[in-house]
């Protein structure tokens, strides 16, 4: 065997194992980023869901309350206050066909608001980022 040709074989091996690393290592952050997104998915999802249930259950009377609680067991706290935003509703005008005008005045109009880094449990977030709204405002196509 010539000089300059030993050691070929193990340098090879040694650059197949820093590729393979390197995608490891890729791979593996791949993996993270997708597990955080899942966990955040579920805390909105599971947030989203207690908000539609207190709005169910209580509805209007939020508005007097001024302010309700969820609960989030995956912060210290353990609940969330939810700020409530009411809005009176409009008035709607109706016309029969015989003549007779009728006002109608709809019921009024409750959001519930909660800051999606407060859910988080992490102040590190965008402040700016948009807050978890659900309400009963209905919206025309």
């Amino acid at each position: 065997m010539r000089r300059h040709q030993r050691g070929d074989v193990l340098l090879e091996a040694l650059v197949g194992v820093l590729i393979t690393a390197l995608l490891g290592a890729s791979m593996a952050h791949v993996a993270g980023r997708i597990a955080a997104g899942q966990h955040e998915a579920r805390i909105a999802n599971l947030s989203v869901e207690q908000l539609r249930n207190t709005l169910q259950m209580e509805g209007v009377s939020l508005c007097d309350a001024g302010g309700t609680t969820i609960v989030a067991p995956w912060t210290v706290q353990g609940e969330q206050p939810v700020a409530v935003q009411c809005a009176p509703g409009p008035t709607v005008s109706l016309a029969f066909g015989s003549g007779a005008n009728a006002a109608v005045t709809t019921p009024r109009e409750v959001a519930l608001r909660v800051p999606v880094r407060a859910l988080e449990g992490n102040t590190s977030q965008a402040p700016d980022a948009a807050p978890l709204v659900v309400g009963t405002r209905q919206v025309a196509r």
